[in-house]
């Protein structure tokens, strides 16, 4: 086989496997390809820069999970994380309605039970506090949703606090005894009928905080809002009947409201870290500011903005080309991958404006276009990922007029977990983000 054979092969079978199908060309191999050169160039010499900036918000009540706890981290600050949420009373499947109790009925005891949804970050081998407040409001949001910023007001002396070992893997729930009396004021209004429904329910109870000790230093767990999983238990008897019989009312989060009727508030305290001046979403930090770091971390909104500074140089080198694959590299830090700080399979990409709003997400094909760990069974240190940029960088290099757009990564689960990621710069001495292009050159 001749060498120009041997080109024609090796350029077809780099189209058949790029990386992204959406990169590949339409190209009619007839008599002028065949008798063109074909060049094959692997280049990373293109400009990176990344920066971090802050989201100044994050949908909290779109989340399956709530998450509550606090911890400290050396490069996230004081992290905390706190839900509130609304009750109602399920349909009853029998009956005339879930709000009719006997009035021959006896309160035994109230619980708030919590059900782990097996979610946890930081270390759990550490106790936290949880402090039960009463709500002073409706959970009513104002813009529709709420947000990892927002709070309503409670009753700043709390129900009941209970200290507890995180257990969301050997425990199903966590369970709170409730003080007698605060079960017996809704019980007797409920055998009476003062509360009839759930409007009723809200006028007496508009819902719970529920909130972490600022001295806590343990972990952010997830408890599920599933009313099989998470409801405020009301165990009580009916005199005459078998003493082992005794009869329940649970209150639940609804599972289908009109509007959201329960999130978390996640907040982090990030005085004397590189991320203290990320106060607005259009502040950047830029890598080489901060120790040639980056950061993301899903819950607080911390996410990574990359732009390709010099990637139009492209177009200085002589002949038609075409861009093959663009794999854009970036290595966690080390020191910063532990047991109780694990890093996620993938990343998510999109584009951003200018003002780093997310304008859209990047799809294939196949699919949505993610970032992938590679070398996931060696030691961390060896940890890469690997994110198909050549979508992205095609549009950059064809887009009339010029634009600032650019691409964010941030982690997936974005709204209900709190996991962190710090990434190694373009001018890390260990290791610099990088971009790998693949660029055939078929007529010069």
């Amino acid at each position: 086989m001749n060498r120009l054979a041997v080109s024609i092969v090796i350029f077809i079978s780099l189209l058949a496997c790029s990386l992204e199908s959406g990169e590949i060309p339409t190209l009619e191999v007839g008599q002028d390809f065949v008798d063109s050169n074909v060049r094959i160039l692997v280049l990373d010499t293109f400009d990176l820069q990344l920066s971090t900036f802050k989201f100044d918000s994050v949908n909290t009540s779109a989340s399956d999970r709530l998450l509550f706890g606090r911890f400290n981290d050396t490069y996230f600050g004081k992290v905390e994380a706190n839900p509130y949420l609304e009750l109602i009373a399920p349909v009853a499947e029998f009956g005339t309605g879930p709000y009719d109790i006997s009035t021959d009925a006896e309160l035994d005891s109230v619980a708030l039970i919590l059900g782990y949804d097996e979610y946890f970050y930081q270390d759990t081998t550490k106790t936290l506090q949880i402090n039960v407040h009463q709500l002073l409001e409706e959970v009513i949001p104002d813009e529709d949703v709420f947000y990892n910023t927002s709070t309503l007001r409670f009753d700043s002396v709390p129900i009941v606090s209970k200290t507890f070992l995180p257990e969301p893997f050997d425990e199903d729930s966590l369970h709170i005894s409730m003080p007698l009396e605060f079960g017996l004021e809704l019980f007797s209004k409920i055998q009476e009928d003062e509360i009839n429904d759930n409007d009723d329910l809200r006028d007496n109870l508009p819902g719970f905080a529920l909130l972490s000790n600022e001295n806590d230093n343990g972990s952010i767990i997830g408890f599920s809002r599933n009313q099989e999983d998470t409801y405020l238990r009301f165990f009580y008897s009916i005199p005459g009947e078998l003493e082992d019989e005794e009869e329940v009312l649970d209150l639940v989060i609804n599972p289908f409201p009109a509007t959201p009727v329960a999130f978390h508030n996640v907040k982090a305290e990030t005085v004397g870290t590189d991320l203290a001046e990320l106060t607005d979403q259009e502040i950047e930090l830029r890598s080489e500011m901060a120790n040639n770091l980056s950061y993301l971390q899903s819950g607080t909104g911390l996410a990574t903005k990359i732009t390709f500074p010099t990637i139009k140089t492209l177009y200085d080198i002589p002949g038609t080309g075409t861009i093959l694959s663009s794999v854009l590299q970036i290595k966690p830090l080390s020191s910063s991958v532990t047991d109780i700080t694990p890093i996620r399979d993938t990343l998510n990409i999109a584009v951003i404006d200018a003002n780093n709003v997310i304008t859209r997400e990047i799809r294939t094909g196949t699919g949505l276009v993610q970032g992938v760990v590679v070398g996931e069974e060696e030691e961390f240190g060896t940890l890469l990922y690997e994110i198909p940029v050549g979508i992205f960088l095609d549009e950059k290099l064809t887009e009339q007029p010029e634009t600032e757009s650019a691409l964010v990564l941030f982690q997936e689960s974005f709204n209900e977990t709190v996991n962190g990621l710090v990434l190694q710069g373009e001018r890390n001495q260990d290791f610099r983000a990088r971009i790998i292009i693949t660029y055939a050159i078929y007529d010069e």
